[in-house]
């Protein structure tokens, strides 16, 4: 099985967005998407995966910043 493939963070407000893809056994990929805030016992972490697979970690990374973005949207309509 492959390595778990990360695209470089970024940082939108106080959050820190970390796209990855997971490699699944049939060769394709999940994407995962973790948000990160705040600091020490006030840091809290949000792990999320997706049910579609993609056929490539690129796909799979775009997917979940396209999910990083939608986040965010729904953030700021709170």
């Amino acid at each position: 099985m492959s390595k778990i493939q990360q695209h470089p963070s970024r940082t939108i407000d106080r959050f820190k967005f970390e796209p990855q893809a997971l490699p699944e056994a049939d060769g394709r990929f999940q994407a995962q998407l973790t948000i990160d805030s705040g600091n020490g016992t006030e840091r809290t972490q949000r792990f999320f995966t997706f049910k579609p697979l993609f056929q490539s970690a690129d796909r799979a990374i775009a997917y979940a910043q396209q999910q990083a973005r939608e986040w965010m949207k729904q953030k700021s309509l709170a």
